[in-house]
């Protein structure tokens, strides 16, 4: 295609990057344009970052599209031999060829690292990337609703069941050791999940570092440890930006062997209270469409559904199958 440009990201083109995420998920109610240290913590920051997969599109010298590869140390080594792809573009040089382009080298990059599969994700309203998507033979894995909890109505008390305690934390004061006993909580208790890999400490470090969003850890507590925790968010840089007064419930776990207890709807209920005692009027979570006992517990604290995404998945032996066969 005559005038198409494609080059690496460098730390002097982060902004690049941020204007072209900033304009291709402008629709996306729950985005909001990133900031430049929480741009560096998902890229430079990243321990498995690799600038050679990552791709600024211009075209007739004006940024496009962006193209980033995210092949994780953790999963490689979990078996899971798949890794993350997000393609952004412009809404004006959409449909003009920089999305496939983008894909290809995407795809490049995958076979390079001998990565056998492409994960990607789109809001389900998202018609521009969901066609993308599955025209490019990805198939739909699974779906993750959103819901939302909007008003200032009382959260119920739910105490923790004998024997445990609730600790709270700003993760800014949590110190490397700290966060890495949540991580291995937060692996326990998700252990059991569709697709997962074990996390690695540095994810947890670089939000606790770079994050502009003040973040609370609500901690179940046992004289044996942790049992599970409630990750809880002010998001105060949205709302600055939107106009709006949201939190959200970003991750809450609990270990196996200390389920069905009541500690899933104690972490939860503390989590709640500190977002709305931080001035919020709407709190968010997200959790998988097909977990049913997850869905329970949400519902009866008042949350229903906002919105969705689906995510995908691209075998990419099929295109060399396809291509051998013709």
């Amino acid at each position: 295609m005559s005038g198409l440009e494609f080059r690496h990201l460098t730390e002097s083109s982060l902004e690049d990057m941020i204007d072209v995420l900033a304009k291709a998920r402008a629709d996306d109610p729950h985005r909001r344009r990133l900031t430049h240290d929480e741009a560096r913590s998902e890229t430079f920051l990243d321990p498995d970052f690799d600038p050679q997969g990552t791709w600024l599109a211009t075209l007739d010298g004006e940024v496009a599209g962006f193209g980033l590869v995210l092949v994780e140390a953790n999963r490689i080594k979990a078996g899971k031999d798949d890794a993350y792809v997000d393609i952004d573009v412009v809404p004006e040089h959409q449909g003009k060829g920089v999305e496939q382009k983008l894909l290809e080298k995407s795809f490049d990059y995958l076979r390079s690292r001998n990565v056998g599969k492409a994960l990607s994700r789109a809001p389900a309203k998202d018609d521009w990337r969901r066609s993308l998507l599955t025209t490019h033979s990805f198939e739909e894995t699974y779906r993750v609703y959103i819901l939302v909890r909007r008003g200032r109505a009382e959260v119920r008390d739910v105490p923790p069941p004998a024997g445990f305690r609730l600790e709270r934390r700003n993760l800014r004061d949590c110190s490397d050791d700290d966060i890495s006993k949540v991580v291995d909580v937060f692996n326990d208790s998700f252990r059991d999940h569709f697709n997962f890999a074990p996390e690695r400490a540095e994810r947890f470090i670089n939000a606790r570092d770079c994050g502009n969003d003040p973040l609370v850890l609500t901690l179940a507590v046992t004289d044996d440890g942790i049992a599970g925790f409630c990750l809880s968010e002010e998001s105060s840089t949205f709302n600055e930006e939107k106009g709006e007064r949201t939190g959200w419930v970003d991750i809450l776990g609990v270990r196996p062997k200390f389920r069905r207890l009541g500690l899933g709807g104690a972490l939860l209920s503390d989590g709640m209270r500190w977002i709305l005692d931080k001035g919020m009027d709407t709190i968010y979570l997200g959790v998988f469409a097909k977990n049913e006992k997850a869905l329970g517990l949400y519902r009866s604290f008042g949350f229903s559904n906002d919105m969705e995404s689906v995510w995908y998945s691209k075998d990419l032996s099929r295109d060399v199958e396809d291509t051998a066969s013709r």
